[in-house]
């Protein structure tokens, strides 16, 4: 548990897998975890050689067991009831039912949930060893590359 996190988020964990013509293409499962926290921050970045201010989403999510390692869970080949967080994931604020299909797009959902908090991870980081406060951190740059739609 995350002290003073209230927040729920909806992950979408994002796998490559080859289709029946050998081409990969991306699947994703969708997750709603509670507990998490959800900050807004604004800061300096530097983008194609320009410096501006961007918008920053930091969000934690609180340890479970449910959770693999980014590896580990592409080597189980995604195990049902469980979830990991690496980058070119995507965090939405709120509980969501949207499905990312060949029909609604990761590019659709980041848009359709932009105003209330969406993002794609760019960086994922486990904080476990502490007990009590044991949780995982997802970051993003807003009006980064990712953002645009570049995929790590």
């Amino acid at each position: 548990m995350i002290p003073l996190a209230r927040e729920t988020v909806t992950l979408y964990n994002r796998r490559l897998v080859a289709g029946a013509d050998g081409r990969k293409r991306e699947v994703w499962r969708r997750r709603v975890l509670r507990g998490c926290s959800w900050v807004r921050a604004h800061e300096r970045v530097r983008d194609d050689g320009v410096v501006r201010y961007a918008a920053s989403v930091v969000c934690r999510i609180p340890a479970s067991l449910d959770y693999l390692p980014p590896g580990e869970w592409d080597a189980r080949g995604a195990p049902e009831g469980t979830f990991t967080l690496a980058a070119g994931d995507i965090l939405v604020c709120g509980a969501v039912e949207d499905e990312i299909t060949d029909g609604f797009s990761a590019a659709a959902l980041l848009k359709k949930y932009e105003r209330g908090g969406a993002m794609v991870v760019q960086s994922a980081k486990e904080n476990t060893a502490v007990p009590g406060l044991a949780h995982y951190v997802a970051r993003s740059s807003w009006g980064s590359a990712v953002q645009r739609g570049h995929r790590p």
